[in-house]
């Protein structure tokens, strides 16, 4: 019984539902740039990509990793087994299946053939810089931003404007910069190294240097769908929530030599909360005021 429990609390913890949490404003993201009103679709959407589909994802991605560090190590956690791969395939099917109802079935399950692809060992694009970049970002900008825009309208109205194409790109942007510093914990001077993941080969500088990168370039991509589609407000504030990131994500990197790996790691998790808590409540707002014409 007691194994049990351990192997339950295992399979939980690879889950990483707050990993969920994340990436929830890239499918606001999307939805308010659909101009949908709130329906069903909306909350359809979010339960399938924040309970079944991204904590499924995470799974298969920890069961196929082996990783044991120090983070798990903290609570007597063990390595991803086949039952937390059996539950982990579990989720992802169920929420494919159900997605069918959201108008999201194929953003959904191209998302989770490139992230299967990525997180397969014998593929080799988990460990290659460049090319686990490009294919996590697209894995999750198309499930998040992409199911977004597909539960408010459809593919066919999302290239009758240019802001949605330069919206999309502001998402797989935000991922590449966010995914990478949210790794960089990964090279502190006292992690476990297998050298199994791109973080590892790219190194301390080049990581920072591409997550500032690929941030900024999200950043400045967001600003201009703002400031061609939403209010003076807003646009004001976009610009600054993203230079006071950019200001913090620079300290970071200046004081990540002097923190060990869980230090790092709460810095990184912090930068996880607090980006994904903001985000959430400024594009929910939007949703719901739209919803109710307090804007347009």
């Amino acid at each position: 019984m007691r194994s049990f429990v351990m192997e339950l609390k295992s399979t939980f913890f690879h889950l990483s539902f707050n990993i969920s949490f994340a990436f929830l404003p890239l499918f606001l993201w999307g939805y308010v740039l659909s101009g949908a009103d709130i329906t069903a679709r909306f909350w359809i959407g979010i339960l399938i990509l924040h309970l079944l589909i991204y904590p499924g994802m995470n799974g298969i991605y920890a069961y196929f990793s082996k990783r044991k560090g120090l983070i798990s190590g903290l609570w007597d956690i063990k390595p991803a087994s086949k039952f937390t791969l059996f539950i982990s395939l579990i989720f992802v099917l169920a929420g494919v299946f159900t997605s069918l109802r959201s108008n999201c079935f194929y953003s959904l399950t191209t998302s989770v053939i490139l992230f299967i692809l990525f997180s397969l060992p014998f593929t080799g694009i988990k460990s290659k810089p460049f090319w686990g970049i490009l294919v996590i970002s697209f894995s999750y900008a198309i499930a998040g931003f992409g199911s977004g825009w597909l539960c408010g309208s459809n593919l066919n109205n999302f290239f009758k404007d240019l802001f949605n194409i330069v919206g999309f790109i502001s998402a797989v942007t935000f991922v590449a910069g966010f995914y990478t510093l949210s790794l960089v914990y990964r090279i502190s001077e006292d992690s476990e190294r297998k050298g199994d993941h791109f973080i590892e080969n790219l190194g301390e500088s080049r990581s920072f240097g591409i997550a500032k990168l690929m941030l900024s370039i999200a950043g400045i991509t967001a600003t201009v769908v703002v400031a061609g589609k939403f209010t003076l407000y807003e646009l004001i504030g976009v610009i600054l929530y993203f230079l006071i990131g950019f200001l913090a994500v620079d300290r970071f990197e200046k004081n990540f030599h002097l923190q060990k790996e869980i230090q790092n790691y709460r810095t990184v998790l912090s930068f996880n909360i607090t980006n994904s808590t903001v985000l959430s409540l400024y594009l929910l707002f939007r949703i719901i005021a739209s919803h109710f014409l307090f804007i347009d």
